[in-house]
């Protein structure tokens, strides 16, 4: 799952390149209008002896044509929009005249719950309890867990009351401790679901 953590991480595709302006492209473009007028002088030369000026003039205009014909293709949705707004009927076929509705999805962290226990929480726990063989009150109580929560005494017996009920830990009661049955920390995991 993915959360975003502020609107700077999640831009939007058609954000990325943005501060590239028309009049960038056009410097660019003129650039390569020079080139190509010089390319054209130099062949031109070099085949027929002369500068064939509507040679040159031609190869000046492709570098405009093709910003032209971009830009076109990059406000066509606009420009149909526009018109679809002006004259009230749907041109190409969405449903809705003009500007369709923009909706941004952002991915929300959905917290899975297994008996009442975030299933975060729940493998830190199985973990840490595996690992150090300590899953007493008194070693969790108070602890940050991954949901925010801490872990109270009535949280505690809840995760516990998930460890025992999928058979990790057995013998666990109000005056015993318990013993784990399942050691592999990736087996008590799979057996939680987590």
């Amino acid at each position: 799952m993915r959360t975003y953590r502020s609107e700077a991480a999640a831009q939007t595709p058609e954000l990325v390149g943005a501060d590239v302006g028309f009049g960038d492209l056009v410097k660019a473009a003129t650039i390569a209008a020079g080139a190509l007028v010089v390319v054209g002088g130099g062949v031109s030369l070099l085949v027929w002896r002369s500068v064939w000026v509507e040679l040159c003039i031609g190869l000046a205009l492709v570098p405009f044509a093709v910003l032209a014909l971009g830009m076109m293709l990059y406000l066509r949705r606009n420009l149909l929009w526009t018109l679809e707004s002006l004259t009230g009927q749907d041109l190409d076929g969405d449903g809705m005249a003009g500007e369709p509705e923009r909706v941004r999805l952002v991915p929300v962290n959905k917290r899975v719950m297994v008996n009442g226990v975030d299933s975060e929480d729940l493998a830190l726990f199985a973990r840490a309890a595996i690992g150090s063989g300590d899953w007493t009150q008194a070693a969790w109580r108070g602890r940050h867990m991954p949901s925010g929560r801490r872990c109270t005494n009535d949280y505690h017996a809840a995760l516990m009351g998930v460890l025992v009920k999928a058979g990790i830990v057995q013998d666990y009661g109000p005056r015993s401790k318990g013993y784990l049955a399942v050691s592999d920390t990736e087996a008590a995991l799979q057996r939680l679901g987590v």
